[in-house]
């Protein structure tokens, strides 16, 4: 008979759960104190060197574009714009022209292109913010505050409209933890342009070791008209270092070679005069035809300036077809012109056919809106029976079929 010491059994199972990975034995993390402990980490980051990968699909488009940027930054306490000092150089692939250096120190914006052009914050701070929307950084990195601020109000929420969970899962072999926010959407038009918002969702991939952010990504569905489109943008961390090099922060750091020039803001032409005669065109249809303004004289005729992924223009476009329709008959011709988008390949036929659109389109190059004094969209020309203008419409608004059409019913 074979005898078991009890005592050396029960200390053999506790010596082996001591064992057991700690992993297991300990409860995950609740999401309030990961988005802490992650916030905490953000905070105590005061400036570095960073690689960032962004992937960018617009809802207007079925490709995505690639970008490349780096950065280096040092948080500013006191700046009123970004909040940083830095200089970015942003490279888009296959996009070689569309490369970007810039350069912030606090006291002067910079564009480093053939020259370095210089915006100083005394003289236009806030010209300077109203292009804040096109520098696009690591921002849990770069912000002073966590960069999703709202976070935490949206955990507290008790109305069910925001969807949080957290779970666990790797990035390029990286233990994280995966923040999942889902806000509940009403199925509601928005009362502007009539876009309804199926889904808005955003994903944080936070490294376990450290709790920092490195991935960040936004994506909404949307009806807009006939089409379901949607957007996606992911912000991915591919290297940083927290050391800050403030050589390049300063305006020492412009080359030599590199000639220097203050910023001359660029004025906007002033429209086309009333009761002059309309430039002249000759532009193709989708059909591969030829339209000439001169051969529409003894006609009023509506031209609509627009592009497919302006939102406001499609706004437009239902009226724009509606005045068609019914005038059409009565000695008026509405004519878009689309300086933007490639006929075959942002699939135009497809796009208008799906909206309704039979009225003439026609495409033209950039040259035409210049011609025209276009800088803004959609910019709507009306032409007397001669061909000189009446009247100029720049943008959308509920009341555009209105007022429009109390226009032409005067000049018919």
């Amino acid at each position: 008979m074979i005898k078991i010491n009890l005592k050396l059994v029960l200390a053999a199972v506790a010596l082996l759960a001591e064992m057991l990975p700690v992993a297991e034995c300990e409860a995950q993390e609740s999401i309030e104190t990961v988005i802490r402990k992650s916030r905490e980490k953000c905070q105590s980051i005061q400036g570095g060197h960073y690689v960032m990968e962004r992937k960018m699909k617009h809802m207007d488009d079925k490709d995505t574009d690639y970008y490349r940027n780096t950065c280096d930054f040092r948080k500013l306490p006191d700046d009123t714009i970004f909040g940083k000092a830095f200089s970015m150089v942003n490279e888009p692939q296959g996009h070689p022209e569309w490369n970007g250096h810039f350069l912030y120190t606090g006291n002067e914006l910079v564009y480093l292109n053939d020259t370095a052009t210089i915006l100083s914050c005394a003289q236009w701070a806030d010209e300077i913010k109203n292009r804040q929307h096109n520098f696009k950084f690591f921002s849990p990195l770069t912000a002073r505050t966590y960069f999703i601020p709202s976070l935490e109000k949206w955990i507290a929420d008790t109305s069910g409209d925001y969807l949080i969970s957290l779970s666990e899962t790797h990035l390029n072999d990286k233990p994280c933890y995966l923040v999942n926010i889902l806000m509940k959407q009403s199925g509601e038009p928005d009362p502007y342009f009539g876009i309804i918002c199926l889904r808005y969702e955003i994903n944080i991939w936070i490294d376990k070791s450290n709790y920092l952010p490195i991935q960040f990504s936004e994506a909404f569905d949307n009806i807009d008209g006939p089409d379901t489109v949607s957007q996606y943008e992911e912000l991915k961390l591919v290297s940083f270092d927290p050391k800050v090099d403030g050589s390049k922060l300063t305006l020492k750091s412009i080359p030599d070679e590199m000639v220097q020039r203050d910023y001359v803001p660029h004025k906007a032409p002033e429209p086309l005069s009333k009761g002059t005669p309309a430039p002249n065109w000759s532009l193709p249809t989708l059909a591969g035809d030829t339209v000439r303004l001169t051969n529409l004289k003894g006609k009023v005729v509506l031209v609509d300036f627009f592009y497919k992924s302006c939102a406001p223009c499609c706004a437009a476009l239902p009226i724009l077809q509606s005045l068609h329709e019914k005038y059409k008959d009565r000695g008026v011709v509405v004519v878009g012109i689309d300086p933007y988008d490639n006929p075959v390949k942002d699939e135009m036929v497809t796009f208008l056919a799906k909206r309704g659109i039979t009225y003439t389109v026609l495409f033209s190059d950039h040259k035409l809106t210049e011609t025209y004094h276009v800088h803004g969209f959609p910019t709507l020309f009306i032409l007397d029976r001669d061909g000189k203008i009446v009247d100029i419409h720049t943008g959308f608004s509920k009341e555009m079929g209105t007022e429009l059409e109390e226009q032409l019913q005067k000049m018919l």
